[in-house]
């Protein structure tokens, strides 16, 4: 909840109780003495604020605001605060969830609308009535022609937790308004399949919750399907949390550390992997948007020779985050950890990874691929991983 306005009491109260509470923190352990300071100026500078500004304001905003460039400043890429609403949306993330009513779209080529490929089943598309083929033309009135799939999606997310009234066009030409349900939908985060030539494909599109086991699952299967080699796919892979990777990895490597992080002091702590493993060819494709958990994923793979990369380099990084959650529901995520590969790499140092096999995709095709409509044998980054299996 916000307050506005010149006396506003109950604000300046939350606020000050904020400033307290960072207080007590600064003294304790970030700062000592210096801490009461810093403390004590971001206190007078609110009360300020408060009684002296002749317009209005918003206590909430500003301190967020102040917040989250305090954390700007230690200029870090992958260090951010969060208010409560971007943390519950982060958290539903880490989760692999997203507000929406379970559907996948495409543009209709005229403009007017988005058409609907897939609905999930069971889903509240699915359960609304709504088919592959129907055109999304407004949502709550509110027109999509034109627009951008961030703009549908800003649509109806903003009718999370109760129905958004959907306009559509059906395959007849006929029109009507359809209640869908906004919820948060849970998606998987790995999808597989078996190629020509026994080789397994494995797409792992983060490394969020459930990651780690769906992924040691597709190999699992497509092992009894047959599979005598693997292609693992982390382009546009985020990454996420290590213990996933670890989990996937864990299962493909022999025996020895897969994962070595440093805090402040220098004190290092190394995740291992036992002595089952897949022995069988392997390689993984990446491009830059592979970061942090997906392009280490890559680089501990080759590091062990178990597999060789293909596609296009790699960003580069080598710190891993921790999430703090605070009294309001907001957080901060902040790099605590260095960390380097099974041999001692650090990803940051070196640039990111180069592939052994370069490999792009055309705008076309990076579309098809964003859309999963990009099948792997007519994908040429796929195919040039495909190529360095018996390399």
């Amino acid at each position: 909840m916000s307050f506005k306005g010149k006396g506003a009491g109950k604000g300046l109260i939350c606020a000050l109780a904020g400033a307290l509470t960072v207080l007590i923190i600064l003294i304790l352990g970030f700062g000592g003495f210096r801490g009461f300071g810093r403390a004590a100026k971001f206190a007078a500078v609110m009360r300020i604020i408060d009684t002296q500004f002749v317009g209005d304001y918003d206590l909430d905003a500003a301190a967020d605001a102040a917040l989250a460039m305090a954390v700007d400043t230690i200029d870090d890429d992958w260090s951010y605060y969060m208010d409560a609403d971007s943390y519950d949306a982060y958290q539903d993330r880490s989760a692999n969830l997203y507000q929406g009513i379970g559907v996948t779209i495409r543009t209709d080529g005229t403009g007017e609308g988005f058409v609907i490929e897939i609905t999930n089943k069971d889903g509240p598309a699915d359960r609304a009535g709504l088919v592959a083929g129907d055109t999304i033309l407004a949502v709550d009135g509110v027109s999509v022609a034109g627009g951008a799939v961030e703009d549908l999606r800003a649509l109806i997310q903003a009718d999370y937790g109760k129905d958004a009234l959907v306009t559509v066009r059906h395959a007849d030409g006929t029109e009507e308004d359809v209640a869908v349900s906004c919820e948060a939908i849970y998606t998987d985060p790995v999808s597989y399949e078996l190629l020509e030539g026994h080789i397994g494909y494995v797409r792992i599109a983060n490394f969020h919750q459930g990651a780690g086991e769906r992924s040691v699952a597709a190999v699992e299967e497509l092992l009894e399907q047959g599979a005598d080699s693997f292609v693992f796919d982390v382009r546009n892979n985020p990454g996420g949390q290590v213990s996933e990777m670890v989990t996937i990895l864990d299962r493909l490597l022999p025996e020895g550390e897969l994962f070595i992080q440093t805090d402040r002091h220098g004190r290092e702590q190394a995740e291992k992997s036992d002595a089952v493993c897949v022995e069988l060819p392997m390689a993984v494709v990446v491009n830059s948007e592979s970061y942090s958990a997906a392009e280490f994923f890559a680089a501990a793979l080759r590091d062990y020779d178990w597999a060789k990369i293909a596609g296009q380099p790699t960003t580069g990084k080598a710190r891993s985050q921790v999430t703090y959650s605070l009294w309001d529901g907001s957080a901060v995520h902040i790099s605590r950890y260095s960390y380097l590969t099974p041999d001692r790499r650090d990803l940051y140092e070196e640039g990111g990874l180069e592939p052994d096999a370069a490999a792009e995709l055309s705008q076309e095709e990076q579309t098809l691929y964003a859309a999963g409509r990009l099948s792997p044998a007519d994908d040429p980054q796929v195919q040039a991983a495909v190529g360095l299996l018996d390399a």
